[in-house]
């Protein structure tokens, strides 16, 4: 089972407890923040660490994805990332957002947990698992 921990930040509540259940269900250590501000915040937090930020791109407050991903990366700077979008992958990155693999929603369980295996070098779960 894998053993990493994930930031996982959307302001929709109910994608938050699913893609945490997912993650949860594959062995991933999930923690969620309903906005890139308090996400911020728990990136800074002492004796926490990450190993993928999962981020939504559209979010209220001071920091959407990309600006959460570019704070992010300043304190990690080999952080992988995936963008979250309801609008099309076509949209591209925002001007100086590091760079990630964008995930389209709606997504599967499947696509999820295969885009966070991507992220993750091939860590974590074995591909019959998915």
């Amino acid at each position: 089972m894998p053993d990493q921990t994930i930031l996982l930040v959307d302001d929709e509540k109910e994608i938050l407890e699913l893609a945490a259940s997912f993650l949860g269900g594959a062995g991933y250590r999930a923690i969620t923040a309903l906005n890139g501000d308090v996400a911020l915040i728990i990136l800074q937090q002492p004796g926490i660490s990450f190993d993928l930020l999962i981020t939504d791109i559209m979010m209220p407050g001071e920091l959407n994805g990309f600006a959460l991903a570019r704070e992010a990366r300043e304190l990690c700077p080999k952080l992988p990332i995936i963008y979250m979008t309801g609008f099309s992958a076509a949209t591209g990155h925002a001007h100086g957002a590091p760079a990630g693999e964008i995930l389209s929603k709606p997504w599967s369980a499947e696509r999820l947990l295969g885009s966070v295996q991507a992220a993750l070098g091939g860590l974590g779960m074995p591909q019959e698992q998915l």
